[in-house]
C-alpha cells in the first residue's frame, strides 16, 4: 500500500477502466445523481479514451493474433471517419526472463538503433547517438553500463517510418508514483534539520521495499521485463516488431537474478541511509561547513538516481563537476 500513499497518508489508487458497452447506462444515471446536488443541476461530462498497458497483449509471430489485437484497440472508433495516414501508433515488444530482472546495455543502444532503423547508414546512427535532442540515455541506478534510452530519429527515421523509440524496463513499477509519496525526487533541503528526520524514515521504508522485492514469495523476487516501443504510422501497426533476433537480444540485454538486482539497490540505499543518519547526528559547526553541505546535496542526487534516471539539469551538472 506504500506505493499508493502520499506524504500526508492519503491513498491515490489507479483509475479503473469502465466497460464502453455500459456507457449508455452510466450517462443518464450520473446526470440523474447530479440533479440531486446543489449547484450541479446543469452539469455535463465528457469521455476520455485512455490506453491500458497490456490490454492488447498478443503473440507477435501470429498474424491473426496481431490483427485481432489491433481490432480490439480500435473497435470503439468509426473507422470510416478516420484517415489512417494521419494516425501513428505505439507498438511494444516485451521480453521476459522468469525469475530475473532484465536491463538494457548502454553499449547496445547502437545495435538497437541499427535493428529498428535498418535503412539508416552508420553515419546517421552516429548522428542520432551524438544528438542532445534526438537521443536521451536513461541510466539505471547510476550504472554507466546499464540503461534504456529515448530517441526521436526525425528525418533519419523517415525511410523506416519510425517517429519515436523508447527502450526501458518494468522494474520501475515497484517505485512508480504519480503523486508525492516516499519515492518522490529529493532536494538538498530535505537534509536540513527540520526535514531530515522525515527523510530518514522514508529511506528506511524504501530500503524495506527493495529488500521485499528481492525476496517476494512464490516468484523468487520482483521480476523486471525489458520493453522496446516504437511509434509508426497506423498502416504499419501490425507489421513491425514481429520478432527480435537472438543475436540482437544477446548484444543489448543483460539478465540479473532478482535477489542480486534488488539487494544491490537495498545495500546502496542502506549506505545512503547511514550517511544521512551521520549528517543528522553531526554538530552544528560540522553541518554548516562547505564539505558537509556539498555531501548533503550529493546524497540527495544519489537517492534520486537510485530510483529514477539521473537528473541532467544545469544544477546537477555543476554539482557533479564540483565533486
Amino acid at each position: 500500500m506504500t506505493l499508493y500513499r502520499d506524504q500526508k497518508g492519503q491513498f491515490h489508487f489507479g483509475t479503473v477502466d469502465f466497460p464502453p458497452n455500459l456507457l449508455d447506462q452510466l450517462g443518464p444515471k450520473l446526470l440523474e445523481m447530479f440533479q440531486m446536488q446543489d449547484g450541479l443541476q446543469d452539469a455535463f461530462f465528457v469521455h476520455e479514451l485512455r490506453g491500458t498497458k497490456g490490454a492488447s497483449h498478443h503473440d507477435p509471430c501470429n498474424a491473426e493474433a496481431r490483427h485481432t489485437a489491433l481490432n480490439t484497440v480500435f473497435h470503439l472508433f468509426n473507422m470510416s471517419l478516420i484517415k489512417p495516414e494521419n494516425w501513428v501508433v505505439d507498438i511494444g515488444l516485451e521480453i521476459q526472463h522468469e525469475g530475473h530482472v532484465l536491463q538494457w546495455l548502454t553499449k547496445g543502444h547502437r545495435r538497437l538503433l541499427q535493428f529498428l532503423l535498418p535503412s539508416s547508414t552508420e553515419h546517421q546512427i552516429d548522428s542520432i547517438l551524438a544528438s542532445q535532442t534526438q537521443y536521451h540515455c536513461d541510466l539505471s541506478a547510476q550504472l554507466e553500463d546499464l540503461g534504456g534510452f529515448r530517441a526521436h530519429p526525425g528525418s533519419r527515421g523517415k525511410d523506416d517510418k519510425v517517429h519515436y523509440i523508447n527502450a526501458y524496463t518494468t522494474d520501475k513499477c515497484a517505485t512508480y508514483q504519480l503523486h508525492d509519496g516516499i519515492f518522490k525526487r529529493r532536494q538538498a533541503w530535505h537534509l536540513f534539520p527540520a526535514s531530515i528526520g522525515k527523510l530518514i524514515k522514508d529511506l528506511e521504508r524504501i530500503a524495506e521495499i527493495f529488500c521485499l522485492c528481492g525476496s517476494a514469495p512464490h516468484v523468487g523476487g520482483h521480476e523486471g521485463n525489458a520493453r522496446l516501443e516504437i511509434r509508426v504510422p497506423f498502416s504499419l501497426a501490425d507489421q513491425v516488431l514481429l520478432q527480435m533476433p537472438d543475436s540482437v537480444i544477446q548484444d543489448t540485454l543483460v539478465s540479473f537474478d532478482c535477489k542480486l538486482f534488488w539487494y544491490f539497490k537495498y545495500y546502496r540505499m542502506a549506505g545512503l541511509y547511514h550517511m544521512v543518519k551521520n549528517l543528522q547526528s553531526a554538530n552544528q559547526d560540522a553541518r554548516l561547513c562547505h564539505e558537509s553541505l556539498q555531501l548533503g546535496a550529493l546524497v540527495a542526487y544519489q537517492i534520486n538516481a537510485l530510483i529514477y534516471q539521473p537528473a541532467e539539469g544545469r544544477a546537477e551538472n555543476i554539482l557533479l563537476e564540483a565533486s
